[in-house]
């Protein structure tokens, strides 16, 4: 079933331009053919001459073609259920189809088409073919990337297909769309990463730059910096903030572009461009403690990671250490067994180590215990045989059940994982030494119980709980 719009709702905002709505529902002008956002600065059209869509997509699908003005393709992504991001977040447009993702995650092909029939109005097969159109039509316009390039970027297997679905779509040839002349040979690309505020891009970085691996990134006070190294395709990559728009602004250059859509989901999920803060907002401020730390910093956000392993080994390291000390043991582990790579800018030539390099790894030299030593190996080793469960669980409980089973791995550890690696907005780690102190009142602890108990009027959401229980300890 169709999730349905609110005419009036949707007629309110977009007469008022509100940017809470933007993202959350597009508007198609019948006597144009053009579709927009809700904050489009154009003159607003009479409410006749109007439809109303859940998404992007479906416009498209409709026969709209994005404005101009206010580039509907580049708006937030409205909140989603868990499953429905998991399942667009690891789709591979280089061999996954209905039946591939339905193996993966463990759900029939029937429940997949009813997520996105309810949040999108499109087929699963559909919206991917307009997420595909989308994203061409943005690199054509905003960069100088080659048409080839592009092509595989936006997840075309063929140069021909791109070029017929263009003008199918679009009406005109994929030069004809670029305003700018072609000069690819210019290897610098830069897109814009839009999210909906509030966002404190300041508290981000800081985050992140507490935790730095030397070498492999580079954070400073305005932006963040990282090599990249993903199968055969080198490169790296820097995120700021952009001067005018809510939105983040990513610079990078890569040796195979066929990638970058893979890039550009890591970046949203590892600074949470995704989030609906007004919604979440709602629901923790409930709690008194909660609610007086998201007054203070309700751009505070979640941060996540840019990749799963790698996040793993450095969620091992940080078992009852100090960040600064999990960060430099992380650090000695990258530069003993991560590679060299060449053509990167000085101060991040370092990738992290794979599985494989970790596979069979001693840990010499590193500063780690015998019993940190025994749990790295035997995880190493599980996560070998086993990513793809991991990366695909089907909820938390049996993930913690199965991590739990290796020894050196317990509750906190699964938690966090699943919390900052995988990007879970309900994970919580409920025995972590910070939530505990910041919910002691008078100097009584709450226990284990107590505190799953309290947690429970926070889901969906847990995860930003802990974050702004962590946050209030500081402030």
């Amino acid at each position: 079933m169709i999730q349905p719009l609110d005419v009036q709702i949707c007629e309110t905002a977009r007469l008022s331009r509100d940017a809470r709505f933007d993202g959350k529902f597009f508007t198609g002008v019948i006597t144009t053919g053009i579709f927009c956002r809700p904050i489009c600065p154009a003159r607003p059209p009479k409410p006749e001459n109007v439809q109303y869509y859940l998404s992007a997509e479906q416009a498209q699908h409709a026969g709209f073609i994005p404005c101009k003005r206010c580039f509907p393709e580049q708006a937030a992504v409205k909140s989603l259920p868990v499953k429905l991001k998991r399942i667009i977040h690891s789709f591979d447009y280089k061999s996954d189809n209905l039946t591939t993702i339905a193996n993966r995650f463990d759900i029939s092909t029937r429940q997949i088409q009813r997520l996105f029939q309810q949040h999108y109005g499109l087929s699963p097969s559909e919206y991917f073919q307009q997420q595909r159109l989308l994203l061409a039509r943005k690199l054509i316009s905003t960069t100088e990337l080659s048409f080839s390039d592009i092509c595989f970027a936006s997840g075309f297997n063929s140069v021909r297909r791109f070029n017929e679905a263009i003008k199918s779509r679009y009406a005109c040839s994929p030069k004809s769309l670029r305003k700018t002349k072609n000069t690819a040979n210019n290897t610098h690309l830069t897109i814009n990463l839009p999210y909906r505020p509030p966002f404190d891009w300041q508290l981000m970085l800081t985050f992140f730059q507490n935790r730095q691996i030397n070498g492999l990134e580079k954070v400073t006070n305005t932006s963040y910096q990282r090599s990249i190294s993903i199968d055969n395709c080198n490169g790296w990559l820097v995120i700021t903030h952009h001067q005018n728009k809510p939105a983040l602004q990513m610079t990078i250059v890569l040796s195979d572009y066929s990638y970058l859509n893979n890039i550009i989901t890591r970046v949203r999920r590892m600074f949470d461009l995704d989030a609906d803060m007004d919604l979440i907002h709602r629901q923790l401020s409930q709690h008194p403690l909660l609610e007086k730390t998201i007054q203070q910093h309700q751009g505070l956000r979640l941060p996540g990671c840019w990749d799963i392993f790698e996040f793993s080994i450095r969620a091992i390291l940080g078992q009852q250490i100090s960040v600064k000390g999990a960060t430099t043991l992380a650090k000695r582990i990258t530069e003993k067994y991560g590679e060299q790579l060449v053509d990167l800018p000085e101060g991040i030539s370092l990738s992290f180590p794979s599985v494989n390099a970790l596979l069979g790894a001693k840990y010499e030299a590193i500063g780690l215990t015998k019993t940190r030593i025994a749990t790295l190996q035997r995880w190493v080793e599980f996560y070998h045989e086993h990513y793809e469960s991991i990366d695909n669980y089907p909820s938390l409980e049996q993930l913690e059940k199965q991590l739990c089973e290796i020894k050196g791995i317990g509750p906190w550890t699964v938690n966090y994982l699943a919390m900052r690696g995988l990007s879970d907005p309900d994970a919580f780690p409920s025995a972590d030494l910070g939530i505990i102190k910041a919910l002691t009142i008078d100097g009584q602890k709450p226990n284990n119980k107590e505190i799953l108990q309290l947690a429970e009027q926070w889901r969906p959401w847990r995860a930003y709980a802990c974050i702004y229980l962590w946050h209030s300890l500081g402030h």
